[in-house]
C-alpha cells in the first residue's frame, strides 16, 4: 500500500467535516443574525406563513407601604458609619431557624475616581471562647463617590449573637449592634 492511498481517505474525511463545521456555523450565524435584526419578535413565523405577532412588555413600580419595625429600617438609607439589619426566612417552606440577613451600609470614596474596596464579615459571639467568631465574608468594590451597599447572607440553623463589620479600604471598619438570632 503506498502512502499516498492511505493519507487520501484522512484528508478527505477531514475536508468533509470542515465544510460540515462550516456549514454549521454560517446557519448559526445566519439565525442569530436574524434573532438580532428581529429587535425580539417571533423568527420563523413569516416563513411558515403564520401571523406575525409583536407583543408589548410594560413594567410598573409599585410604592412599597409604610412599614413598621424592623422592615422600616430596611429601605431607608443608612447614615456614614451606620449598618442597619433585617432579618427574614428565609422562604416559606423553610425552618423558623432559618434567617436572611439584609445588611445595607453607607460607604464614602475618597478618590471617586478610583475603586474603592470593602468587605462584610458576619461575626458569631462564641461563649466557650468569649470572643466574636468569623461565620461568613463577601469582599466586593466600586467606582464613584459614595454608594450604599448591601449584602444578603443565610445563616442557616444556627441561632446566637451575631454583629456585622463592613471594612472599607483604608479604615478599621464598623460594626453594626448585636443582634440574636433565634429559632
Amino acid at each position: 500500500m503506498s502512502p499516498r492511498s492511505s493519507v487520501a481517505p484522512v484528508v478527505a474525511s477531514g475536508t468533509a467535516n470542515a465544510v460540515k463545521l462550516l456549514v454549521a456555523t454560517l446557519a448559526f450565524a445566519g439565525a442569530y443574525a436574524g434573532v438580532v435584526t428581529s429587535g425580539g419578535a417571533t423568527v420563523g413565523a413569516r416563513e411558515t406563513g403564520g401571523p406575525v405577532q409583536t407583543l408589548r412588555l410594560t413594567a410598573h413600580v409599585l410604592p412599597m407601604p409604610a412599614a413598621t419595625g424592623e422592615r422600616a429600617t430596611a429601605g431607608r438609607v443608612p447614615e456614614p458609619g451606620e449598618i442597619t439589619v433585617t432579618t427574614s426566612t428565609t422562604s416559606t417552606t423553610s425552618s423558623s431557624c432559618d434567617k436572611e440577613l439584609h445588611v445595607r451600609g453607607l460607604v464614602a470614596n475618597p478618590d471617586p475616581a478610583d475603586t474603592v474596596l470593602y468587605g462584610w464579615r458576619l461575626q458569631r459571639w462564641s461563649p466557650a471562647g468569649r470572643t466574636w467568631k468569623s461565620y461568613l465574608a463577601a469582599r466586593s468594590g466600586f467606582i464613584g463617590e459614595s454608594k450604599v451597599v448591601e449584602w444578603r447572607p443565610n445563616v442557616v440553623r444556627n441561632p446566637g449573637w451575631y454583629r456585622v463589620k463592613l471594612s472599607v479600604t483604608g479604615t478599621a471598619g464598623t460594626y453594626s449592634d448585636r443582634f440574636q438570632l433565634s429559632c
